[in-house]
């Protein structure tokens, strides 16, 4: 069996602040296979950007500091590299598409500007072969009129096309792995469909690996082949998608399952919802972090010892809370 192009092993990341060194990602896990998407779903707060980025090692110096595990990209362990072979990496072989194009974009230069620069950095070409490789690829992305578009500033586009030439600049150097940071937010559902489509459809043209960072579960059905859930810092629950869909065992999960709107309900029935709110860095508990919300009654010693991980076969795997043993003895 191949060995997975990108493992994420215990990872811990931590930044250092007024309050003392505070943990954002406690002992992450998961593999992604060459040509698959995997969805990373979880609450705003839970940890799925900042995985991302040390990924990338592009945590916010000096604050951000990975404190302990592997990142092992084709057997290399990333957290490892000295910084200048990392910079070969970032940006060539994994690419990100950031979260909010119209801050990630410098307002200052034209976009066709960026796009060559991303270029110019991992590969040697001549500024002209840059500017027509610039060209093709916002065509390529579906930007009309990519000869005028590539002059304009990121102001003078639309949410959909700025998100267009981020994408644009990530598969300038035909990366291995693009983390798709919430590359829909913000965006209206026509062209939210249009921006899915076209990372598919790129995905089967480049068979890149692909990690895509959400809170849409809806999203997830449609795009990925495996999820993991993550609930304040940590993994909750990971599996392929059918999976999680037809057998979540972690209560996280079947709370952002019944939060999904319902074709078949009556119109204007309130969605359900999950009470309470992550929890800060500050307060993290020491056991089972989704305990305070949780709808099943549970003793006190799971608030302060760590739930064991169990395998439940098939790649399917959950935070085995004592709270709901009685579902995972019957997986």
């Amino acid at each position: 069996m191949a060995a997975p192009l990108l493992e994420v092993r215990d990872l811990r990341v931590g930044f250092q602040t007024d309050h003392g060194l505070l943990t954002a990602v406690d002992d992450v896990d998961f593999v992604l296979e060459a040509g698959k998407t995997l969805g990373l779903v979880g609450e705003s707060g839970c940890g799925k950007s900042v995985t991302a980025m040390s990924l990338m090692r592009l945590l916010p110096q000096p604050a951000g500091q990975i404190l302990a595990g592997q990142v092992l990209f084709e057997g290399r362990d990333l957290t490892k590299l000295p910084l200048e072979d990392m910079r070969k990496i970032r940006g060539n072989d994994i690419a990100m598409i950031f979260q909010e194009p119209m801050t990630a974009l410098n307002p200052v230069h034209r976009v066709g500007r960026q796009i060559i620069e991303a270029i110019q950095l991992h590969e040697p070409t001549t500024p002209d072969k840059a500017l027509r490789r610039a060209v093709e690829l916002m065509e390529w992305v579906g930007i009309p009129a990519p000869d005028q578009r590539v002059n304009e500033y990121p102001h003078q586009l639309s949410g959909g096309m700025r998100q267009r030439v981020m994408i644009a600049m990530a598969l300038s150097c035909h990366p291995k792995v693009l983390i798709a940071d919430e590359p829909t937010t913000a965006l209206d559902v026509t062209v939210q469909a249009q921006i899915l489509e076209l990372l598919k459809r790129l995905q089967r043209e480049t068979g890149m690996a692909v990690i895509l960072i959400t809170h849409d579960l809806g999203v997830v059905a449609e795009t990925c082949d495996d999820v993991a859930v993550m609930y304040a810092g940590r993994i909750a629950e990971r599996g392929p998608v059918h999976d999680i869909f037809a057998r979540p065992l972690h209560p996280y999960t079947q709370g952002l399952i019944r939060c999904l709107p319902k074709l078949d309900h009556p119109p204007k029935t309130d969605l359900p919802v999950i009470p309470g709110m992550v929890p800060s860095l500050r307060d993290m508990p020491s056991g089972c972090r989704f305990a305070a919300r949780c709808p099943n009654p549970h003793s006190d010693d799971v608030l302060t010892t760590r739930q064991p991980w169990k395998d439940c076969g098939g790649g399917h795997g959950v935070e085995a809370c004592a709270c709901f043993a009685s579902q995972l003895s019957a997986s």
